[in-house]
């Protein structure tokens, strides 16, 4: 059964009585907590709004300058500033190589107002939560301003301009070290650029803030060398090289070269891929015969031979001749198998150089020839290099004796003909010393000796080619007068040899064989009468 609501007598529901409203009421101690809040913010607000010095615990760089004076803070910075750069260096790495650069040598100055700036910021931008907790954050430590400084710009460039010098490379090739047993072969190295502008630009801003953490640079690598095995096979690969000395200065020692033989294609499979940063290569070496510890101690310390011949100092022009010819020998220097040219060392004979006319073979005549008498020079010196026991490698005998040498010692030589050379077949360097004065014309080779021989000469005449007389009638000379117009010069085949003695035994070795060409002596007789006679003719036949 449905129980139903109360209702007029017309039928109609009766409304419900209306419920009183409750009313909210906020606890006492809510009130005063949330007035409290209110106050404090709006002090927290009213001092950091108000607040006239740097907010406590602020500091700059880390320097304190918390409740101090914009003033009294530039004060402080200015006097603790320096000892926190003096000494300090700014780190720049550039692949893989860190160069170090004095903060002292880019820093102009710390800008303490600036610096003050930076640190009255602190709590005094953005809104006032924002403010507040800059301020809450300074005062636990954590909110630390940066100090300015102002940038020595010369310093700055000139600093960056030596490590440009150094970091900015090309690719480098590879390269090996030489050791007993083996060879170490180092892969190259990628060529590196950077943006200069930009890492200026960056060091720049980092020592204006004072900031001196380490800076990597961003650089760009080009692509790295090959090892190319066959170029250093045929750079390393080689006979043992001796010390020498420097032909310039004829005391610098030039390092000797160890021999070197190695398998290439072995070498080539230990290598690979070349992903690696070395390789070790097995290898055979030769030490050199002469080291230069060793070429030190007896550098042209002996006199290998010396020998000297006579000229007429009266023949002002073939002396002249003789003495330019030894003055542009003087002096040179061998190394073990260099050779020697003649017409190389003394060059043409000029008037422009200075040469003369004077006396010289041409065909079977002697003529006035510029540079005559440069063969006594050519011929004591080959005089001098048998004896100190050279190779001779090119020698030319006169077409006549000649009077300051030897038969079989002399050699001929002539601008764009015969030479005279011969080679440094000796294990250490020599020099020639050559000087003429008083009549004399001497060459000196002076080396290093290394055993008691001796070297003298023996020269055999084959032949003897005898001249004749050849005489010629001259009927503007008296009868019986003559003269001598062609003098007669004695021809030889002749075969020399070296006497050498070592060791107390003696061999004798070809030197040469000479032929000398004879010349007939041409005299002219007189045929002419005396007038007496021709006087004493007439009269008998008159009778």
């Amino acid at each position: 059964m449905k129980r139903r609501g109360k209702t007029d007598a017309a039928g109609t529901a009766a409304p419900k009585p209306a419920r009183a409203k409750r009313k909210l009421r906020v606890p006492l101690a809510a009130k005063i907590t949330g007035g409290v809040l209110v106050v404090l913010f709006a002090a927290l607000c009213a001092f950091i709004y108000l607040y006239p010095y740097a907010f406590p615990g602020v500091t700059v760089g880390s320097i304190p300058v918390g409740g101090l004076s914009r003033n009294a803070a530039a004060e402080k910075i200015a006097q603790e500033s320096p000892a926190l750069y003096e000494g300090q260096n700014v780190s720049v790495t550039i692949y893989e190589t860190t160069y170090d650069i004095p903060v002292e040598d880019v820093l102009e100055n710390v800008d303490a107002e600036q610096s003050v700036e930076n640190g009255f910021s602190v709590g005094r931008t953005g809104n006032p939560f924002v403010r507040i907790w800059n301020v809450v954050k300074a005062i636990a430590g954590q909110n630390e301003a940066q100090l300015a400084a102002t940038v020595n710009e010369d310093g700055l460039t000139a600093a960056l301009e030596e490590i440009s010098s150094q970091a900015l490379t090309e690719p480098v090739e590879p390269t090996w070290e030489i050791g007993t047993d083996t060879m170490t072969i180092y892969a190259g190295k990628p060529g590196v650029s950077f943006d200069t502008a930009a890492v200026e630009q960056t060091l720049t801003d980092k020592i204006r803030l004072m900031d001196f953490t380490p800076y990597e640079v961003t650089t760009e690598l080009t692509e790295t060398p090959a090892i190319d095995i066959d170029a250093i096979a045929a750079e390393v690969i080689g006979d043992p090289v001796s010390a020498t000395v420097s032909k310039e200065d004829g005391t610098t020692i030039i390092p000797e070269k160890v021999g070197v033989q190695f398998d290439v294609e072995e070498a080539r499979s230990i290598i690979g891929d070349g992903s690696a940063g070395s390789y070790t290569i097995p290898i055979t070496t030769t030490q050199p015969a002469v080291t230069a510890e060793t070429l030190s101690e007896v550098l042209f310390r002996d006199t290998l031979a010396s020998c000297s011949t006579s000229l007429n100092e009266g023949n002002v022009p073939r002396t002249n001749n003789v003495r330019l010819a030894a003055a542009s020998i003087n002096g040179t220097i061998l190394n073990p198998g260099d050779e020697f040219s003649y017409n190389d060392v003394v060059g043409e004979r000029t008037t422009a150089r200075g040469y003369q006319s004077a006396g010289a073979y041409s065909g079977n005549q002697i003529i006035d020839e510029v540079g005559g008498g440069v063969c006594q020079p050519s011929s004591t010196l080959y005089m001098a290099v048998l004896r100190a026991d050279l190779e001779v490698t090119q020698r030319v005998n006169h077409s006549f004796t000649v009077a300051y040498t030897p038969l079989g010692e002399d050699a001929t030589v002539s601008w764009g003909g015969p030479d005279f050379c011969f080679k440094n077949n000796t294990n250490y360097p020599v020099k020639i010393l050559a000087e003429q004065s008083n009549g004399q014309l001497t060459m000196t080779i002076v080396g290093t000796k290394t055993s008691d021989k001796t070297v003298t000469t023996r020269t055999e005449v084959l032949e003897t080619y005898s001249y004749q007389r050849i005489e010629k009638q001259d009927s503007s000379m008296k009868a019986g007068e003559t003269r001598v117009e062609v003098s007669g010069i004695t021809g030889y085949s002749t075969r020399t040899y070296k006497v050498i003695t070592e060791n107390g035994q003696t061999t004798e070795v070809l030197a040469n064989t000479s032929t000398y060409n004879k010349r007939d002596e041409v005299v002219y007789v007189g045929t002419a009468q005396a007038a007496s006679d021709e006087v004493e003719s007439t009269s008998d036949t008159a009778s």
